[in-house]
């Protein structure tokens, strides 16, 4: 009985052992996936993609006009005259009001009276010189002679290497048509080629938008988003028709110009299928326009549109590849032009300078035929002085009678007149008038955002007086030194409207948009996959099984409003990377 006790008892310690083991081992496997789950579930990715980027700068920008004047009076007294009113258009030197000039006028006449006798004095004392006197000014214009000569040598020199400059020139250009003249020949068949892709595209918009079923939907909401894309539409057709219109281009910078506006062009169209399809997706679906014929025309405008991108494509290596073989000929014409331009710098200076001696040698001549005459030093130096004194009296008398008149500096239109006859002159701005230059828009940006925007880069404002139109613009200039700004430093810019404005007000404001780079077909990430920056930028990367690998990658432009970075090297399209950790 005890043996079978003991039996029983090492078979259920054996047992026991048997399925705490079975547990621990259930634990131990439980715990691995679970740690392999939790380490798969604790990372937040995304892959390389490629796409555009647009890097822009944002401000708020106000419609100025640089000959905006306030014209006021330099002298107090009684308002006499005022000669123009409100909205009057006026031209530079007229007299737009004066003072009681009282005295002033006759102290004028006085002034002048007295420096004309002091003049009549001095030149009745002119009775020779001595001879020391003559032969230094005999000395002088033997030397002015001498330099002119000099001054005539140098002028033929700088003719002769204008001459052989120009045809140096004139043979460069010629070897350079001659090399690219097959290109330049294909230069108009190719543009039309592609203008007439995009004008394909642009057709389709028509294509889906004339039918009924998208007609109705348009036609009964009564969209204004509709109206934009017509008047987009009609633009891109002019731009492909106006340059169709031009003709064959005779050398390779007409054909590269040629290129260039073809390149606007087909951008344009593809701006616009991308416009249409984004409206047509807007579309509500209806019991006219079903799920299945939207689908229909979106997928032909999307069809469209890459159709047209990609001949945007090809125009673009087309143009590089003109450009490329342009190159060289252009760096030697280039060098010869500098050439060219000195040469005619050189040939200017030496006629300058001629006109310069002889204007010198002619009154050398004319102190000279004085100095013989005998004048008396003593007595020419004390009636010059008197003369001197009396046209400086002369000159103060006037330009008291001057600071009693308001006279227009330039050309415009007279926008106040706060002043009236027979009352007091006010000590500010009495007159204020516009010039006729254009209008601009003002910007202040930030010391970061100044250093980006550069003069020649293109722009666009919308108004907040004349919202949803956007006026395209030019940087014009840059302010070198800040403007204090609320106690921060701002840098003042000025930006000019590409096409002339005059239904705007001064002081019109609205948000400032300056396109400050692009980038076509890059790699593109989030900027919180970046860490880092400069040389130690770098990007977590994972693979298939889930391994963590941190990459350096040389990062390009951002895009703010996208939040996308530019990866120039260091990853490939398709590689998943890592953004956060859970």
């Amino acid at each position: 009985m005890l043996a079978l006790s003991q039996l029983s008892l090492r078979q259920f310690s054996r047992r026991s052992l048997v399925f705490s083991s079975c547990i621990v081992l259930t634990v131990v496997v439980l715990g691995i996936a679970w740690t392999a789950y939790s380490q798969q579930e604790q990372y937040v990715t995304t892959t390389v993609q490629r796409g555009d980027m647009h890097q822009t700068v944002e401000a708020v920008g106000t419609v100025i006009s640089e000959n905006d004047l306030g014209l006021q009076f330099r002298s107090s007294g009684i308002v006499s005259e005022v000669n123009v009113h409100e909205g009057d258009a006026v031209l530079p030197g007229q007299r737009l009001a004066a003072l009681r000039a009282g005295d002033i006028g006759a102290g004028v006449a006085a002034a002048a009276a007295r420096a004309r006798e002091a003049e009549a004095a001095l030149r009745a004392l002119q009775e020779g010189t001595r001879p020391e006197e003559i032969a230094i000014a005999e000395a002088q214009l033997d030397s002015k002679r001498m330099s002119l000569d000099s001054a005539k040598t140098v002028l033929n020199t700088a003719e002769e290497n204008l001459a052989a400059s120009q045809a140096k020139l004139s043979a460069l250009k010629q070897e350079a048509d001659t090399a690219l003249s097959g290109q330049v020949a294909m230069a108009g068949t190719v543009a039309s080629q592609k203008l007439t892709t995009a004008e394909q595209a642009l057709g389709s918009i028509d294509d889906v938008y004339n039918t009924y079923d998208v007609s109705d939907v348009v036609t009964t909401l009564g969209s204004s988003s509709y109206s934009v894309l017509r008047e987009q539409l009609s633009a891109a057709k002019f731009a492909i028709v106006t340059v169709k219109r031009e003709p064959n281009p005779p050398d390779y910078r007409t054909a590269l110009s040629l290129m260039d506006e073809a390149h606007v062009a087909v951008q344009k169209s593809v701006d616009t299928v991308s416009i249409a399809y984004d409206f047509l997706v807007s579309l509500p679906e209806t019991r006219a326009l079903s799920r299945e014929d939207k689908e229909t025309y979106k997928n032909t405008l999307a069809a469209k549109r890459s159709i047209a991108q990609s001949t945007l494509t090809e125009l673009d290596i087309w143009v590089k590849s003109l450009k490329d073989d342009s190159a060289v000929y252009d760096t030697r014409i280039a060098s010869e032009e500098s050439t060219l331009a000195a040469a005619k710098g050189t040939k200017e200076k030496a006629e300058a300078d001629i006109r310069s001696y002889e204007s010198a040698i002619r009154i050398d001549e004319a102190n000279l035929a004085l100095k013989r005459a005998g004048p008396r030093q003593t007595d020419i130096d004390a009636a010059q002085a008197r003369w001197q004194a009396a046209r400086a009296d002369t000159a103060r008398a006037s330009a008291s009678y001057i600071d009693t008149q308001i006279i227009a500096p330039i050309a415009g239109r007279i926008t106040k007149v706060s002043i009236t006859a027979g009352e007091m002159a006010p000590t500010g701005p009495a007159i204020t008038m516009i010039g006729e230059s254009p209008y601009r828009i003002e910007a202040l940006l930030s010391e970061a955002d100044v250093l980006k925007v550069q003069r020649s880069q293109s722009g666009a404002i919308e108004l907040d007086a004349v919202a949803g139109t956007s006026y395209q613009l030019i940087v014009s200039e840059i302010d070198e030194s800040p403007t204090v700004v609320n106690g921060q430093q701002k840098y003042r810019i000025k930006l000019d409207f590409l096409y002339p404005h005059t239904d705007f007000k001064i002081g019109m404001s609205g948000d400032l948009t300056i396109q400050i780079a692009e980038r076509h077909n890059v790699l593109l990430i989030p900027v919180q996959a970046v860490a880092g920056n400069g040389e130690q930028t770098t990007v977590r990367t994972m693979d298939a099984r889930g391994r963590v690998t941190e990459v350096p990658v040389v990062t390009g432009i951002r895009e703010a409003s996208t939040g996308m970075i530019e990866i120039t090297s260091g990853l490939q399209e398709g590689d998943a990377v890592i953004l956060s950790q859970q």
